[in-house]
């Protein structure tokens, strides 16, 4: 399986270089060169598309003046040759220009012939051609714009009294209009390059900032690849990037933990199996020089010790589960009256022969927790209260308070001030006498426990002269005291 293409739990990861691959074979794979290059075509799609969309406004602005203007002039003439022939009886140049005057100018034109198809009137470009002796530019005008102009018929009252075409030759026909429009796209042409221009600088800039950002991130992440454990982030990163930097900040120390772990556990075992493997070493080489005769009470001595380095051996493959990151409490509910019963069963023997006993009290009839865990937890505190405590009464209590639970564990007698601190270590034993006792790692199990349901746990000695041990659980599971 390729570890590139999977994540937590073997699950596929998207890969997107598939869909990248050209971009990347255009640009390089560097994340400067990449953005920067997104960057520009970008913002070359966007100045195309502003463009396009300018020229198509600039051209439909134009095609609709020219039709509104040709329309217009079209109607008029109409019009006004209608009323020439209706007072005068044939149509007249001089009557049709003054008639058109106020209305004509140099982008407009008007052709009129007769009915017998001789020229009349003709105005184009501010030109006014009149008489039947220059028809031959009003014939050579309808030649060359003959696809613009098309002759519609003047009639009265039925009678065909002529033809006429009137229009509009363009808008960029005139100088002053011509020079409109070379100005605009000029104007527009200088203004795509100092855009595009901006677009590169700003590109450059942009990806320039990221791919510094980027740059810090992927050192720091070769850094702690590479065995440091001390990288610190910058905090003004990009929204992503900072996503990510977090993350590898939690994972460094996610690492420095487990790594700590694993050494701790190679020097936790190393120290507690040591003593009981040369003590066993030890009498077997003795037995079989013959040195030590094979007796009852030396085999139970080594029974003894075969016993402990079990119970050790249990208790560390216990603290490493419960530890391990990927590790997640069963939760389920759990009922003090039963948990105070299970106890009692448990050691109810055990405080006889101390002189004890175990009595529970709760004001809380359930609460979520892992009930296996908890149970070991509390055993472990019974224990120690038991074996280690002045003989009477030992008492669990459970509480609660604001969404907490609180579970506490007290016995006779007090733990001097000066162990406290080293209580939850491991294999740590307040006197050195009983070392052989025990595995000297029930509460770091303890402690194990109560962390990873999310809480803590304490000690202290009250004024009375008691020894007692409190852990704090949030019903929810969600909030740490």
């Amino acid at each position: 399986m390729d570890p590139q293409r999977t994540g937590n739990g073997g699950g596929k990861v998207k890969d997107p270089s598939g869909k990248t691959a050209w971009f990347s074979s255009l640009f390089g794979k560097g994340l400067l060169l990449q953005g920067f290059a997104a960057f520009l075509l970008g913002a070359l799609l966007l100045l195309g598309i502003l463009s396009v969309a300018l020229y198509w406004g600039v051209s439909s602005s134009v095609a609709g003046w020219n039709r509104r203007e040709g329309e217009a002039i079209r109607e008029f003439a109409r019009k006004v040759l209608q009323e020439i022939y209706e007072r005068q009886s044939k149509l007249d140049a001089a009557m049709i220009h003054q008639a058109l005057a106020d209305r004509l100018n140099p982008s407009l034109f008007v052709y009129v012939e007769d009915a017998g198809g001789n020229v009349v009137y003709l105005y184009r470009q501010g030109e006014v051609i009149r008489g039947l002796e220059r028809s031959g530019q009003g014939r050579n005008f309808l030649r060359r714009h003959a696809k613009l102009i098309q002759l519609e018929e003047v009639r009265s009252n039925g009678v065909l009294v002529g033809r006429f075409a009137a229009g509009t030759l363009g808008f960029e026909i005139t100088d002053s209009n011509a020079q409109f429009l070379e100005s605009l796209k000029r104007s527009v042409l200088l203004g795509l390059a100092g855009a595009l221009v901006l677009s590169f600088l700003v590109g450059y800039g942009f990806s320039l900032y990221i791919s510094r950002q980027s740059r810090t991130v992927a050192e720091g992440l070769t850094a702690i690849s590479g065995g440091r454990r001390d990288v610190a982030f910058p905090q003004n990163l990009v929204q992503e990037l900072q996503v990510i930097a977090q993350n590898a900040e939690k994972l460094q120390e996610r690492l420095s933990r487990e790594e700590t772990l694993r050494r701790q556990w190679s020097s936790d075992i190393a120290h507690d199996l040591r003593t009981p493997i040369t003590s066993l070493r030890g009498q077997l080489e003795g037995m079989l020089d013959g040195v030590f005769p094979l007796s009852q009470e030396r085999i139970e001595k080594i029974y003894r010790e075969v016993l402990r380095m079990q119970a050790l051996v249990q208790d560390l493959s216990e603290l490493n589960r419960i530890e391990s990151p990927e590790f997640r409490p069963n939760r389920t509910l759990v009922y003090p009256p039963k948990l105070v019963s299970d106890l009692k069963s448990r050691f109810e023997v055990v405080a006889s022969e101390k002189g004890s006993s175990l009595e529970g009290s709760w004001s809380v009839e359930q609460f979520p927790a892992d009930e296996k865990l908890i149970f070991r937890a509390l055993s472990n505190l019974v224990q120690n209260a038991l074996q280690y405590g002045n003989p009477g009464r030992v008492e669990v209590r459970f509480t609660e308070q604001d969404g907490w639970v609180r579970i506490e564990v007290t016995n006779p007698g007090t733990i001097p001030e000066e162990q406290v601190p080293f209580l939850f270590r491991r294999l740590y034993r307040g006197d050195p006498s009983r070392s052989g006792e025990g595995s000297g790692l029930g509460l770091s199990i303890v402690e194990a426990i109560v962390k990873a349901h999310g809480g803590k746990v304490e000690f202290y000695n009250t004024e009375d002269g008691q020894s007692r041990f409190r852990i704090f659980l949030h019903k929810t599971f969600t909030k740490s005291p």
